[in-house]
C-alpha cells in the first residue's frame, strides 16, 4: 500500500503522522433547479463598479438582488404612445346649454347606436356636429376599445421583469439573468426613466431574435444552469412570407433546444408564439397557434426531449393599481383629445351649468377646477394650454382648428377661465410626485378614469407562463424531489389563463399526433389556476416522454459525470473499476432510498458495472478507455387514474 511505501521512505529520526481515508470518494448530487433568463431589462450594471453587464450572467437570488442589477419593469407609457381610444356608432341625446363665452351647445334628440365589440367601456361625450364645431353633439352610450395604433389591443413590451416578479413568487431561487439591452434596443448603464414627462418622448425598441441569440450564447458557458428561459421570445410575432412560419420565433426556440440538448444539462421551457396576442386568446386560435408552434420548433427535432412548452398566457396580479396612472393613458393626439373629452364629458354631466339672476348659463366651481386638472393631465396637442401660454385671439382653438370629429371641452374651458391673459393656471405636471397627486384627484372627481387605467391595468397584467414554470420545477423539487412530475401545483399571483380549456379541449395539446406535447395551465374548481400536464416535445418516446424522467436523467448524469473526473488519467486497472463502481452504485443507493428510483430493493432499481469483459474490451484499455454501465429504472407518473365500479346483488 502507498502508507507501506512512506513509511520505508523516511530518511530523518522523528515521529510521524500519516491519515488513511475511511471512506470512499463519493458522489454529490448536483443542484437540480438553476434557471438562466434571458431578455431586456432597464439596466444592467454592477451595483458597486457601475461597470455595464449586458451579455453576461448575473447570480440573483431574489427581486432585490435584480433591482440593484437591473431595474425595473418597462414603464407602460411607453406602450400607450400610440394608444387610440376608438369609437363606432351614433348616438345622440337631448341637451341644450350655453357657455359663458356664448358658445351653444345644441343636440337632436335622436338616438342609435350600433353595437361595437369587443368593447372596453361605455361613457357619452361630445363632439363637433357641424364644420363651424361651434355646434356639440353629446353621444350617449358610445362605446370605446383601448388599443395600439395598429387597432390591437396592448400588450407588455417586454416580458423578463414580470417573469421574474412570477418566478419568485412562485418558489424561485438561486438563478441567472443575461441581459441583452436595455429597453431602447442600448447597451448602456443609464437606466430607462421611470416615468416619462409626455408620452412619445421616448420609443422602446422591438424584440429583436438576434439580440435574444447574443444572450442564449452567453448563457451556454454557465456550467450549472439547468433550465433555459426566454419570455420575451413569444413577441416574435413576425411571419415568413413564404413559409408562413415565425421565422423570428424559430431562431431562438431553436437555439434553446439546439443549447440544451448539446450541453445535456438543461431544459428548455418555451412558450407559444404569438401567446401574448389578444387574438389568440381563444381556443379554435390556439389550436393553430399550436400548428405554428410545431412548425417552428421542427428543425430542433433530435433535441425535443430537453423541451416543455406551455400555454397560455395568463393575467396575473404582478403589477398593482399604482403601476398605472393618467399618463399611460397619453397617447395619440386623438387619444389626448379623447380621454379629454370623456372626462370632461362627465364632470360637466356631473356638476351640471346653472343660470344666474340674469339668466347667464355658467359652469359651477367645482367644474372649472376639475375641468383644469383634466386640461393638465390631458393638454390638448398644440392647443394653448400644451403650449403653456394664452393667446386672446383664439380662445376657441381647441374647438375648431384640431379635429372635425373630436373636441376637447376642458381645453376650451380653461381659455376661457384664463380670458385670454397670462399663462397657463395649471401646467401640464412632469414630476412624479405632481403626477401621483393629479391622478389621484381626477380619480375621485371623475371615476371613468379609474375605469380607463383597471382596462389598461388588464392588458398590461398578462404574462407568458414560462417564468411561472420555472418557479413551479424550483418548488416541487424542494419539495418533492426532481423525480417527480412538476403539475397539479397551484401557481401564486396568477389569476386565470387567457384561455380557458376542458378536459376534452386539452387532449390534442397533451397527447398530439406530433407527439410535441403544450402542458396546459388550467382552473380547476376550488384550486385556482392549477399546471395540468408534464410532457416534454418528445411526447411519442416511451423514454423521454415525461419532464421529471428527463430532468432526473439530467441529474444523475451530470453528478456522477462531475465525481468521475477525478477518475481521469487514474489507472485503468480492476482497483479503479471497482472504486468507480462502489461509488456509483453508494449514489444510486441513496436515490433508491429517497424515492427517486422504482423497485423493491436496490438491485432491481439500478445496476452499474465497469471492467473487461462486461463493459469494454482489452484493446479499449490499450486506448485509454474506461467504460461505465449504468441502468436505472424510472419513476412514471400515474397521469391517468381510472376508477372502476361495479355493482353487486345481496345475497
Amino acid at each position: 500500500m502507498s502508507g507501506t511505501t512512506t513509511f520505508k521512505s523516511r530518511k530523518t529520526p522523528g515521529v510521524y503522522v500519516t491519515e488513511f481515508a475511511a471512506f470512499p470518494p463519493a458522489v454529490v448530487g448536483v443542484a437540480t433547479a438553476i434557471p438562466v433568463f434571458i431578455g431586456y431589462t432597464q439596466t444592467a450594471q454592477d451595483p458597486t463598479s457601475n461597470q455595464q453587464l449586458y451579455n453576461k450572467a448575473v447570480a440573483i437570488s431574489s427581486m432585490a438582488d435584480y433591482y440593484s442589477y437591473f431595474g425595473y419593469g418597462f414603464d407602460a407609457q411607453y406602450v400607450a404612445e400610440q394608444l387610440i381610444i376608438e369609437t363606432t356608432g351614433t348616438g345622440t341625446a337631448a341637451v341644450t346649454t350655453q357657455f359663458a363665452n356664448g358658445i351653444s351647445v345644441a343636440v337632436s334628440s335622436s338616438a342609435t347606436v350600433e353595437p361595437f365589440t369587443p368593447y372596453d367601456f361605455q361613457a357619452p361625450s361630445y363632439i363637433a356636429n357641424s364644420s363651424t364645431a361651434s355646434v356639440l353633439q353629446l353621444l350617449a352610450g358610445q362605446q370605446y376599445a383601448i388599443t395600439t395604433g395598429t387597432g390591437s389591443s396592448i400588450v407588455p413590451q417586454f416580458n423578463l421583469y414580470t417573469a421574474m416578479q412570477l418566478f419568485f413568487a412562485n418558489g424561485g431561487g438561486n438563478c441567472y439573468v443575461v441581459s441583452v439591452a436595455n429597453y431602447e434596443g442600448n447597451q448602456t448603464t443609464v437606466p430607462s426613466p421611470i416615468q416619462a414627462p409626455l408620452a412619445g418622448s421616448l420609443s422602446p425598441v422591438s424584440v429583436s431574435a438576434d439580440v435574444l441569440l447574443t444572450g442564449i450564447a452567453a448563457a451556454a458557458d454557465i456550467s450549472t444552469a439547468t433550465m433555459i428561459v426566454v419570455p420575451d421570445a413569444c413577441l416574435l410575432t413576425t411571419r415568413d412570407s413564404t413559409s408562413g412560419i415565425y421565422s423570428d420565433y424559430q431562431k431562438v426556440a431553436v437555439a434553446m433546444l439546439e443549447q440544451a440538448g448539446s450541453l445535456q444539462s438543461r431544459v428548455a421551457i418555451l412558450d407559444m408564439p404569438g401567446a401574448m396576442m389578444p387574438a389568440n386568446w381563444t381556443k379554435t386560435a390556439m389550436l393553430q397557434e399550436q400548428e405554428d408552434f410545431e412548425s417552428s420548433i421542427a428543425p430542433a427535432q433530435p433535441y425535443f426531449s430537453y423541451g416543455a412548452a406551455y400555454g397560455p398566457a395568463v393575467a396575473t396580479s404582478a403589477l398593482g393599481n399604482g403601476d398605472v396612472d393618467y399618463t399611460n393613458l397619453q397617447g395619440s393626439d386623438a387619444s389626448v383629445m379623447m380621454a379629454n373629452n370623456l372626462l370632461t364629458t362627465q364632470a360637466l354631466n356631473t356638476y351640471a351649468p346653472g343660470a344666474d339672476q340674469n339668466g347667464t348659463v355658467t359652469t359651477t366651481p367645482q367644474f372649472d377646477k376639475i375641468a383644469l386638472n383634466i386640461g393638465a393631465a390631458f393638454p390638448v396637442p398644440g392647443s394653448l394650454l400644451a403650449s403653456g401660454t394664452v393667446s386672446s385671439t383664439n380662445t376657441n382653438l381647441a374647438f375648431g382648428t384640431l379635429s372635425s370629429t373630436s373636441t376637447a371641452i376642458a381645453d376650451m374651458k380653461f381659455l376661457i377661465s384664463t380670458q385670454g391673459t397670462g399663462t397657463a393656471m395649471v401646467p401640464t405636471p412632469t414630476l412624479e410626485s405632481t403626477i401621483t397627486s393629479t391622478d389621484n384627484y381626477l380619480l375621485n372627481a371623475t371615476p371613468l378614469l379609474g375605469q380607463m387605467e383597471q382596462v389598461l391595468l388588464g392588458r398590461l397584467n398578462v404574462a407568458p407562463p414560462s417564468g411561472i414554470m420555472a418557479g413551479i420545477w424550483t418548488q416541487s423539487d424542494a419539495l418533492h424531489g426532481v423525480q417527480n412530475a412538476p403539475a397539479n401545483l397551484s401557481l401564486n399571483e396568477v389569476l386565470s389563463p387567457k384561455v380557458e380549456l376542458n378536459d376534452a379541449d386539452q387532449g390534442g395539446f397533451n397527447m398530439p399526433i406530433s407527439g410535441e406535447a403544450i402542458d396546459i395551465l388550467r382552473t380547476i374548481t376550488n384550486r385556482g389556476v392549477v399546471v395540468w400536464g408534464a410532457r416534454t416535445l418528445d411526447g411519442n418516446s416511451p423514454d423521454y416522454r415525461y419532464i421529471q424522467v428527463r430532468r432526473t436523467l439530467i441529474y444523475l448524469e451530470q453528478s456522477i459525470k462531475l465525481a468521475l473526473a477525478q477518475f481521469v488519467f487514474a489507472a485503468n486497472d480492476a482497483s479503479t473499476w471497482a472504486t468507480v463502481t462502489a461509488t456509483i452504485s453508494n449514489f444510486l443507493t441513496q436515490f433508491w432510498q429517497a424515492g427517486g428510483l422504482m423497485g423493491s430493493k436496490a438491485s432491481e432499481a439500478f445496476t452499474v458495472t465497469c471492467g473487461v469483459p462486461t463493459t469494454m474490451s482489452g484493446q479499449d484499455v490499450l486506448n485509454g478507455y474506461m467504460v461505465v454501465n449504468v441502468t436505472v429504472q424510472m419513476i412514471h407518473p400515474a397521469e391517468f387514474i381510472e376508477l372502476t365500479f361495479t355493482q353487486t346483488m345481496a345475497s
